[in-house]
């Protein structure tokens, strides 16, 4: 979604890596456009444990026991690795060019 404030200025939300289900937008914007609606993606058949975490959830009902195997797999080491991470968040300040004040 792109939302634009009542300068005219757009923004493109970036997503935080946090649980939140909110965009990191200027509080004066709207949204201007929609997502548009994907052609659904076919059933991965391999697997590769990353490429199962991205499919839809709609996906697992179809996976077999090796590819639950490889995803589970994933996961555990996706969290072994975050072990260490410590929290991070940017933050990008938009400001218009004012041309008439110089």
């Amino acid at each position: 979604m792109i939302y634009r404030d009542e300068r005219g200025v757009e923004y493109v939300p970036v997503p935080l890596p946090t649980h939140e289900v909110t965009d990191a937008v200027a509080v004066d914007a709207r949204r201007v456009t929609r997502s548009t609606v994907r052609k659904p993606a076919p059933v991965y058949t391999g697997a590769d444990g990353a490429e199962l975490a991205a499919q839809p959830r709609n996906h697992r009902r179809h996976w077999t026991d090796r590819q639950w195997l490889a995803f589970e797999e994933h996961l555990r080491l996706e969290v072994d690795l975050a072990k260490g991470d410590a929290p991070a968040a940017a933050v990008w300040v938009v400001r218009p060019h004012d041309r008439g004040s110089a």
